[in-house]
């Protein structure tokens, strides 16, 4: 089957030259509905989840091209990039929280929706992430290069790969009013390399 999907084979051989001895879990989802002309109307096709120590590293797979390529820019494969996101995962944990899995869909759909996502960008919601209440105050995302894989080459283009970074609510605000993220991610990012999204974690004050 992945010989018919070259796209989304190098997404697989990419991280798992990353991570050898991890097998990722492969989260499908529904078949997408078409525009009503016979066209796909896009979106994510799913979800590879890798059960790392400590914590969930998700790498989405749909928003690029995965097999033929259809689209007239050689270079770039669909629209050019994946998100990522690593979030807390306990000793035991063998299946994904769907918190996690509805943001990815609802920030692939905003995308496709038009809005312009980018890193550097940030993401403000009025709940917590997911609308899993146990996420308390971790209302809102950023935009970074992952940490791990920032891009790959593909036979239809290269692709990047977004991490999404969750911030608590204050550290949301003070991005939108600072209209930059760098310094708040350089502090997260010293404080943990991997930026994992963990909702328990204490807060930044810049």
């Amino acid at each position: 089957m992945l010989e018919l999907l070259p796209g989304l084979t190098r997404i697989y051989e990419e991280w798992a030259e990353k991570y050898p001895d991890v097998q990722p879990l492969t989260i499908q989802f529904p078949a997408r509905e078409s525009d009503g002309e016979g066209e796909d109307r896009g979106g994510l096709d799913g979800v590879l989840a890798y059960p790392l120590e400590g914590h969930w590293l998700l790498v989405t797979f749909g928003l690029t091209e995965l097999g033929e390529k259809t689209s007239e820019e050689p270079r770039v494969s669909g629209s050019g990039f994946e998100f990522s996101c690593r979030i807390p995962r306990g000793p035991e944990e063998t299946a994904v929280p769907a918190w996690i899995l509805r943001v990815l869909h609802a920030v692939a759909d905003n995308f496709l929706a038009g809005t312009d996502l980018d890193v550097g960008h940030w993401i403000l919601t009025p709940s917590p992430l997911g609308g899993e209440p146990a996420n308390g105050d971790m209302t809102s995302l950023v935009i970074v290069p992952d940490v791990d894989i920032a891009h790959i080459t593909t036979p239809n283009g290269i692709v990047l790969f977004f991490q999404l970074v969750g911030l608590m609510s204050g550290e949301g605000q003070d991005v939108q009013e600072a209209g930059t993220s760098s310094p708040l991610v350089a502090v997260l990012r010293d404080r943990d390399p991997k930026l994992v999204s963990d909702p328990a974690r204490e807060a930044v004050r810049l």
